[in-house]
């Protein structure tokens, strides 16, 4: 083997070890990593050390779509084994990848046909320019993708770009073997270029940019919902405030007629008959949801007065949560959207048939939460929320997906299930403080 064979060898791992750090900052824009760093990067230079002698071994003797399939199955394969993520969306992204290679590839070689250059410029610098501007545009993807966070993917979105991917793929490889064979001339060859490159570039970049505006328009959704339910929260409170205030002003004039009563000798009778008037009268502007925990106690009377309010048959069992070390934040959001959630369902029945069964309990260092409501029928399908009965779908998803981020932070299970009417909705959580 001579010196050239052994240094253009040497430069396929080089070259292989270029495009696969091109990958991971691609591709660490749309999933989360399987392994920690170490494991990653061994595994890496296990594909680029698989791949560079492939490339050596196998691909000279082969056809360039031949090329073309065997590097779109080793990316899939390296971002399913590296990556968290599905086949599809794995297909998907190394088909982008690859096109994207391509594309830069196809515009840097197009000035060997417009200029003249040196036998290095065309087997090393060439080579290394166009590893290098891959890297740049999908550190850039990377960073757009990330700047705010990290997206959730739907690799729906991703098929519009993949099939422009593949396109343009086929299309390079048909202006190559045009331009070999003398039917296209050199500045058409390098306008097309240009031009495929800055398709497949916007493209990925569009969708990105598709996905921030989509995450927002949700984030401002969402927000415009939680106004809502806190508005709903104000106006029960100020309908509870008024109520006390009524009692408080009455108050005084019950105990000065009660001690008029009793300082008569035949007043015991008549003041007997007048607490047993006030306790009726009284009885329905009282709410009887007390747990010894002054926060809980606020939320709760808040829900069940605005359950009151819309016609709806509520009753809550509750016990001493005094001892609660569960953080409030997290509480309000479990109870706030499952009281909603079935205020809502039971919004849409006859006033007759409308009735919410809520349990608060704590009981040996855990605590039960269970709702249950009345409720048109629900589809419900394992490991997924219940479809959406909105009238606007947007606005659906915040709630019940915001309650399992919180169960999932204390590593509670839960429950949905739908039978004779009821829909129910039971969890139980360590009683304990999270940081």
């Amino acid at each position: 083997m001579g010196e050239n064979a052994v240094n253009e060898y040497l430069l396929t791992y080089l070259w292989t070890a270029l495009e696969y750090i091109g990958a991971t900052f691609l591709f660490d824009g749309f999933a989360a990593r399987r392994s920690q760093e170490g494991t990653f990067w061994g595994r890496t230079v296990g594909f680029i050390l698989l791949a560079g002698t492939g490339i050596n071994l196998i691909m000279p003797a082969t056809a360039s779509y031949q090329k073309v399939l065997v590097a779109l199955i080793t990316y899939t394969v390296f971002y399913l084994v590296q990556y968290r993520s599905i086949v599809i969306l794995s297909f998907f992204m190394a088909a982008i990848y690859y096109a994207i290679i391509c594309c830069v590839d196809n515009v840097c070689y197009t000035f060997l046909f417009l200029f003249p250059v040196t036998n290095f410029t065309s087997t090393f610098l060439m080579p290394l320019v166009v590893r290098c501007l891959t890297i740049l545009i999908c550190y850039l993807q990377k960073e757009l993708r990330t700047k705010h966070g990290v997206l959730p993917v739907n690799w729906r979105w991703y098929t519009v770009p993949t099939i422009l991917s593949l396109g343009n793929v086929f299309l390079l490889f048909y202006y190559g073997n045009c331009s070999q064979e003398g039917q296209i001339a050199a500045v058409p060859l390098a306008v097309t270029a240009w031009f495929l490159m800055c398709l497949q570039v916007a493209a990925l970049f569009l969708v990105s940019w598709m996905e921030q505006s989509a995450r927002l328009r949700e984030e401002t959704l969402s927000l415009q919902t939680k106004s809502n339910a806190q508005q709903e929260n104000i106006e029960a409170l100020s309908e509870a405030y008024t109520q006390q205030r009524k009692l408080t002003h009455d108050f005084r004039a019950h105990l000065d007629l009660l001690a008029n009563l009793l300082d008569r000798t035949d007043g015991a009778r008549q003041a007997r008959s007048y607490v047993r008037d006030l306790q009726k009268t009284t009885a329905t502007r009282v709410l009887l949801v007390a747990t010894h925990h002054a926060a809980l106690d606020a939320l709760l009377n808040q829900k069940v007065l605005l359950a009151q309010k819309r016609k709806i048959d509520i009753q809550c069992m509750v016990n001493d949560l005094s001892s609660l070390q569960i953080a409030m934040v997290d509480l309000t959001v479990i109870l706030s959207n499952l009281f909603d959630n079935a205020i809502e369902a039971c919004e849409k029945l006859a006033e007759q048939e409308r009735q919410i069964r809520v349990q608060v309990l704590l009981e040996e260092g855990e605590l039960f939460l269970s709702v249950q409501n009345r409720s048109l029928p629900v589809a419900l399908q394992p490991g997924q929320l219940p479809p959406s009965t909105k009238e606007n779908p947007t606005f659906h998803g915040y709630g019940l997906e915001n309650v399992r981020t919180i169960l999932k932070k204390y590593k509670a299970l839960y429950t949905m299930e739908y039978h004779d009417g009821w829909f129910r909705f039971a969890t139980q959580l360590p009683n304990t403080a999270l940081s």
